[in-house]
This record gives C-alpha cells, structure tokens and sequence, in this order.
C-alpha cells in the first residue's frame, strides 16, 4: 500500500533522503560492510551522490584538469571539453589542452573507437544533427568553435555565464550548466552572488518539485518559478539535515530534486531507474 504524504511530510520525505544519501557514501568511503542502509531502495538502485562534486568523472576532471592546471587561460575551454566528453580514459589520453590541436584529437578519439574503447560517457548523448560522425561533431562543430571564440564569464554570476553558453551548438541548458558548475570551484565563478540563490532545473528536478508540492509530474514550471521553489527548499533545509551533511547549495536542491523523483518513483511504483546498485562493480579501464 502506498501511503500519501502531506506538505510537511513530503519535506521531510526529500531531506531524509538527502540525508540517508549521503550517510552511504559516508559509511562506505569508511570501508563499513554493504549495504550502508536499511532503505531497500537506496541499497537496491544506483543514486547519483548528494553532491556533484564527489562523483567520479567530477573527481577526475578536478583532480587531474582542474587543480593541476587552475592558473593555465584555458581552464574554462578545457571544463567544457571535458564536459562534452565526459569519459577519463579518453581526456587522460588527449591531456589537458595547453593548447587546441584538433586533428590530434580527432586521431586520438577514432582510434579509440576504432579499437572498441569507450570515447564518451553515456550520459551525455550527442545528436547527428550538426552533421559528420560523432568525434567530427565534438571537436570541429563544437569544441574549435568555442575555443576560437570563447564565451564572456561574468564573475559575479553562474546564470549569466550560463547564458552565455546557450547560442553554442552543443551547449543545451543541461550542457552549459554542466560547465558553470565545474566553473563555480575555479576562480573563475567560485565568488558568484548567485551560487546560493539560483540554479538551472532540469525535468528531473521540475518533476521533483511537483511531487514534493503535490502536483501533476508533468507540470510545466517558468525557471522563476522553478528557482523560487528550489530557493525555499534550501531556505529550509537546516531544519531537517542532518550533522554529517554539509551545508548545500541551490546547485545541490537542483542535483537531488532530479534522484528524489527517481526515488519516488520506485516508492509509488511509478517505474525504476534504470541501474542497480552493483557492488562488486568491474573497475573502468581508467581506473585500473
């Protein structure tokens, strides 16, 4: 039997998961045994880390691109690069881009596929509209051009510098986001005024929000609406987290609104996510 929750308890139903979230990764940095939880669901799915910056392809890029390199001009070019790529293995191989040498690239990225390795994560899916094969696509109709003409980053603010990116081809609300959010823990954005007052909200998020203020999943939400919404959310969020997470940022409400509908759709047997957590996970080739 499902039982509906109301307003109040529908807060508390997103900041428990937060907070049990992030107590798994917690306990199993610790080396505690599995399942690091009682919640079925949570030891059963795969949930992405309550925050971003811990995940594994973000770890990489920061560790290995990101701090080595945060004086080098082309930091915010190479976050983007990264981000259209997405894949450690394939930006280990090309090395951080000093500078743009896109047929060695290219030579780097075919051969990869032509091998059977892995060029791309598959969370980012590239269209075949801009015209020729995929790795064509990323370096000669996205990359080359923005790296020949660099979007302007405004300092003081993550939604302009996001905007900026939006006329780029490949640069989608999702794909900009993706950037800025890399770019807010550089020098570049990290003293923005608006990292604790806006972020972009994907579907995910949106229908995250009408679950927790009891509507259709499919309502349509205005980015003011989606953004007051996010705001109020972490406006209230020191009443119901718990000691061992850190305090959050808006970019936070927006990352976990989008893995709570996830959530809730396996509690309401709405659907399921499409991956189970595996805990003997075979090691990525450029883990090994």
């Amino acid at each position: 039997m499902v039982v509906k929750l109301d307003q109040a308890q529908r807060h508390s139903a997103f900041f428990n998961f937060i907070n049990e979230r992030h107590a798994i990764y917690i306990n199993k940095e610790a080396g505690a045994e599995f399942p690091w939880t009682e919640d079925n669901i949570l030891k059963t799915y795969s949930f992405c880390n309550v925050f971003r910056e811990l995940d594994t392809v973000t770890k990489w890029i920061r560790e290995n691109w990101c701090t080595p390199y945060m004086e080098h001009p082309n930091v915010p070019f190479a976050m983007a690069m990264a981000r259209q790529i997405n894949w450690p293995a394939t930006l280990q191989e090309i090395g951080f881009p000093e500078t743009w040498e896109p047929e060695r690239i290219k030579e780097i990225m075919q051969a990869r596929k032509d091998a059977k390795k892995k060029v791309y994560t598959g969370a980012y899916m590239l269209t075949g509209t801009l015209g020729g094969s995929k790795v064509e696509q990323t370096v000669d109709k996205i990359l080359t051009p923005l790296y020949n003409n660099p979007p302007k980053l405004y300092m003081n603010s993550l939604e302009l510098s996001w905007k900026e990116y939006l006329p780029y081809a490949g640069f989608s609300g999702f794909m900009a986001y993706e950037v800025v959010t890399d770019l807010r823990h550089t020098k570049y954005l990290k003293n923005a005024d608006d990292i604790m007052t806006w972020a972009n909200a994907g579907p995910g998020a949106v229908r995250g929000l009408n679950r927790i203020h009891d509507r259709d999943i499919k309502n349509s939400l205005s980015k003011k609406e989606s953004n007051r919404e996010m705001y109020n959310l972490l406006m209230i969020s020191d009443r119901y987290l718990e000691l061992h997470v850190p305090v959050l940022e808006m970019r936070d409400i927006e990352h976990c609104l989008c893995e709570f509908d996830k959530y809730e759709r396996v509690r309401l047997g709405q659907g399921k996510p499409r991956s189970h957590y595996k805990l003997n996970r075979k090691k990525e080739d450029w883990e090994l």
